[in-house]
Protein backbone atom coordinates (compact mmCIF):
# COMPACT_ATOMS: atom_id res chain seq x y z
CA UNK A 1 0.00 0.00 0.00
CA UNK A 2 1.27 3.46 -0.86
CA UNK A 3 1.12 5.73 2.15
CA UNK A 4 0.08 9.36 1.64
CA UNK A 5 2.97 11.81 1.70
CA UNK A 6 3.10 15.36 3.04
CA UNK A 7 3.73 18.31 0.72
CA UNK A 8 7.39 18.91 -0.20
CA UNK A 9 7.54 22.00 2.01
CA UNK A 10 5.29 24.04 4.24
CA UNK A 11 5.39 27.69 5.32
CA UNK A 12 2.48 27.82 7.76
CA UNK A 13 2.22 26.70 11.39
CA UNK A 14 -0.69 26.11 13.77
CA UNK A 15 -0.30 27.45 17.31
CA UNK A 16 -1.41 25.02 20.01
CA UNK A 17 -0.52 24.26 23.62
CA UNK A 18 2.86 22.56 23.91
CA UNK A 19 1.36 19.54 25.68
CA UNK A 20 -1.05 18.98 22.79
CA UNK A 21 1.77 19.34 20.25
CA UNK A 22 3.74 16.72 22.17
CA UNK A 23 0.77 14.34 22.24
CA UNK A 24 0.25 14.73 18.49
CA UNK A 25 3.96 14.30 17.72
CA UNK A 26 4.16 11.20 19.93
CA UNK A 27 1.08 9.53 18.41
CA UNK A 28 -1.07 9.84 21.55
CA UNK A 29 -3.47 12.26 19.85
CA UNK A 30 -4.95 12.16 16.36
CA UNK A 31 -7.38 15.06 16.27
CA UNK A 32 -7.47 18.84 16.52
CA UNK A 33 -10.48 20.84 17.67
CA UNK A 34 -11.49 24.13 16.04
CA UNK A 35 -14.26 26.49 17.02
CA UNK A 36 -14.20 28.25 13.67
CA UNK A 37 -11.98 28.75 10.67
CA UNK A 38 -13.84 26.12 8.63
CA UNK A 39 -15.49 27.20 5.40
CA UNK A 40 -17.59 25.42 2.78
CA UNK A 41 -15.99 25.38 -0.65
CA UNK A 42 -16.41 23.34 -3.83
CA UNK A 43 -14.93 20.27 -2.10
CA UNK A 44 -17.04 20.60 1.03
CA UNK A 45 -15.96 21.88 4.43
CA UNK A 46 -12.24 22.62 4.65
CA UNK A 47 -9.94 24.44 7.12
CA UNK A 48 -7.87 27.48 6.18
CA UNK A 49 -4.87 25.19 5.76
CA UNK A 50 -4.83 21.42 5.32
CA UNK A 51 -1.11 20.88 6.02
CA UNK A 52 0.78 22.76 8.72
CA UNK A 53 3.58 22.60 11.27
CA UNK A 54 2.69 22.34 14.95
CA UNK A 55 3.85 25.48 16.75
CA UNK A 56 4.01 24.80 20.52
CA UNK A 57 3.00 27.60 22.84
CA UNK A 58 2.27 27.98 26.52
CA UNK A 59 0.17 31.10 26.11
CA UNK A 60 -3.04 30.61 28.13
CA UNK A 61 -1.96 27.06 29.06
CA UNK A 62 -2.86 26.00 32.58
CA UNK A 63 -2.26 22.74 34.42
CA UNK A 64 -5.97 21.92 34.50
CA UNK A 65 -6.25 22.29 30.72
CA UNK A 66 -4.67 18.91 29.93
CA UNK A 67 -5.06 15.48 31.46
CA UNK A 68 -2.09 14.12 33.38
CA UNK A 69 -2.92 10.45 32.79
CA UNK A 70 -1.24 10.37 29.37
CA UNK A 71 2.49 10.93 29.95
CA UNK A 72 4.86 11.30 27.05
CA UNK A 73 6.37 7.99 25.94
CA UNK A 74 9.66 7.28 27.72
CA UNK A 75 11.64 7.26 24.50
CA UNK A 76 10.07 10.47 23.22
CA UNK A 77 11.13 13.58 25.16
CA UNK A 78 8.58 16.33 25.51
CA UNK A 79 9.13 19.69 23.89
CA UNK A 80 12.21 21.06 25.58
CA UNK A 81 12.08 24.64 26.83
CA UNK A 82 13.62 27.16 24.45
CA UNK A 83 14.59 30.76 24.92
CA UNK A 84 11.55 32.98 24.63
CA UNK A 85 12.72 34.15 21.21
CA UNK A 86 13.03 30.63 19.72
CA UNK A 87 10.59 27.79 19.03
CA UNK A 88 11.12 24.22 17.81
CA UNK A 89 8.91 22.74 15.07
CA UNK A 90 9.15 18.96 15.11
CA UNK A 91 5.89 17.75 13.59
CA UNK A 92 3.67 18.39 10.57
CA UNK A 93 -0.08 17.73 10.49
CA UNK A 94 -2.07 16.85 7.38
CA UNK A 95 -5.86 17.02 7.67
CA UNK A 96 -7.45 13.74 6.63
CA UNK A 97 -11.07 14.20 7.67
CA UNK A 98 -13.29 16.97 9.03
CA UNK A 99 -16.48 16.61 10.99
CA UNK A 100 -18.69 18.68 13.29
CA UNK A 101 -19.55 17.64 16.84
CA UNK A 102 -22.93 19.13 17.70
CA UNK A 103 -23.36 17.22 20.95
CA UNK A 104 -20.91 16.60 23.83
CA UNK A 105 -21.35 12.83 23.69
CA UNK A 106 -19.57 12.71 20.33
CA UNK A 107 -16.43 14.16 21.89
CA UNK A 108 -16.69 11.91 24.94
CA UNK A 109 -16.49 8.92 22.61
CA UNK A 110 -13.11 10.20 21.36
CA UNK A 111 -11.59 10.90 24.78
CA UNK A 112 -8.68 8.51 24.33
CA UNK A 113 -7.63 10.24 21.10
CA UNK A 114 -6.74 13.54 22.77
CA UNK A 115 -5.27 14.90 26.02
CA UNK A 116 -7.60 17.80 26.89
CA UNK A 117 -9.57 17.65 30.14
CA UNK A 118 -13.37 17.37 30.14
CA UNK A 119 -13.50 20.93 31.49
CA UNK A 120 -11.43 22.27 28.61
CA UNK A 121 -13.58 20.46 26.05
CA UNK A 122 -16.79 21.71 27.69
CA UNK A 123 -15.62 25.32 27.66
CA UNK A 124 -14.62 25.17 24.02
CA UNK A 125 -17.82 23.37 23.05
CA UNK A 126 -20.08 25.92 24.79
CA UNK A 127 -18.24 29.06 23.72
CA UNK A 128 -20.52 31.27 21.61
CA UNK A 129 -22.49 28.76 19.51
CA UNK A 130 -22.36 25.20 20.91
CA UNK A 131 -20.35 22.74 18.84
CA UNK A 132 -16.81 22.07 17.66
CA UNK A 133 -15.14 21.13 14.41
CA UNK A 134 -13.01 18.01 14.69
CA UNK A 135 -10.03 17.55 12.36
CA UNK A 136 -8.64 14.05 12.06
CA UNK A 137 -4.95 14.60 11.35
CA UNK A 138 -2.11 12.45 10.09
CA UNK A 139 1.09 13.49 11.88
CA UNK A 140 4.62 13.34 10.47
CA UNK A 141 7.59 13.93 12.77
CA UNK A 142 11.08 15.15 11.94
CA UNK A 143 14.15 13.45 13.44
CA UNK A 144 15.80 16.88 13.34
CA UNK A 145 13.32 19.53 14.50
CA UNK A 146 13.70 22.97 12.99
CA UNK A 147 14.31 25.74 15.51
CA UNK A 148 13.16 29.11 14.29
CA UNK A 149 13.20 32.64 15.67
CA UNK A 150 9.97 33.96 17.15
CA UNK A 151 9.14 37.18 15.34
CA UNK A 152 6.71 39.93 16.37
CA UNK A 153 4.33 38.57 13.72
CA UNK A 154 4.14 35.28 15.67
CA UNK A 155 3.08 36.93 18.91
CA UNK A 156 -0.39 37.30 20.28
CA UNK A 157 -3.51 35.17 20.40
CA UNK A 158 -3.53 34.03 16.80
CA UNK A 159 -4.05 30.57 15.39
CA UNK A 160 -1.92 30.64 12.25
CA UNK A 161 1.69 31.73 11.80
CA UNK A 162 3.30 32.32 8.41
CA UNK A 163 6.96 31.33 8.40
CA UNK A 164 9.54 33.56 6.76
CA UNK A 165 10.87 30.57 4.78
CA UNK A 166 9.06 27.34 3.88
CA UNK A 167 10.48 24.36 5.76
CA UNK A 168 11.28 21.19 3.84
CA UNK A 169 9.41 18.04 4.85
CA UNK A 170 12.21 15.73 3.66
CA UNK A 171 12.84 12.98 6.17
CA UNK A 172 9.53 13.25 8.01
CA UNK A 173 8.20 9.97 9.40
CA UNK A 174 4.55 9.15 10.04
CA UNK A 175 4.09 8.68 13.80
CA UNK A 176 1.16 6.21 13.75
CA UNK A 177 1.26 3.15 11.51
CA UNK A 178 -1.27 3.07 8.69
CA UNK A 179 -3.50 0.32 10.10
CA UNK A 180 -3.85 2.01 13.49
CA UNK A 181 -4.38 5.41 11.90
CA UNK A 182 -7.16 4.00 9.70
CA UNK A 183 -8.88 2.64 12.83
CA UNK A 184 -8.64 6.05 14.49
CA UNK A 185 -10.10 7.81 11.46
CA UNK A 186 -12.99 5.34 11.37
CA UNK A 187 -13.71 6.09 15.03
CA UNK A 188 -13.66 9.84 14.46
CA UNK A 189 -16.02 9.57 11.50
CA UNK A 190 -18.35 7.21 13.37
CA UNK A 191 -18.54 9.45 16.45
CA UNK A 192 -19.53 12.62 14.60
CA UNK A 193 -22.92 13.63 13.30
CA UNK A 194 -23.61 12.37 9.77
CA UNK A 195 -24.40 14.74 6.89
CA UNK A 196 -28.00 15.88 6.95
CA UNK A 197 -28.01 16.47 10.72
CA UNK A 198 -26.61 20.01 10.80
CA UNK A 199 -23.11 18.60 10.42
CA UNK A 200 -20.71 17.49 7.79
CA UNK A 201 -17.97 14.93 7.47
CA UNK A 202 -15.63 15.24 4.54
CA UNK A 203 -13.02 12.80 3.36
CA UNK A 204 -9.35 13.51 2.96
CA UNK A 205 -8.50 16.90 1.45
CA UNK A 206 -6.56 15.76 -1.58
CA UNK A 207 -3.47 17.56 -2.84
CA UNK A 208 -2.54 20.10 -3.97
CA UNK A 209 -2.77 21.42 -0.44
CA UNK A 210 -3.85 25.07 -0.46
CA UNK A 211 -1.86 27.88 1.15
CA UNK A 212 1.13 25.91 2.39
Amino acid sequence: MTHPLPPDSCAVAFKEWAGVCDALADGRQSLILRKGGIAEGPRGFVPEHSAFWLYPTRVHEAEQGLRVDQPTAADEPASAPHPADMVSLRALAVVETIGHADRPEALQALEDLHVWTDETISRRFAYRKPGLWVLGVRIFRSPRPATIAVTPEHAGCKTWVTLDTPLSTTGLVQVVDEAEFARRLDRIRSALSPPGNDAAITSRVDPPWPQV
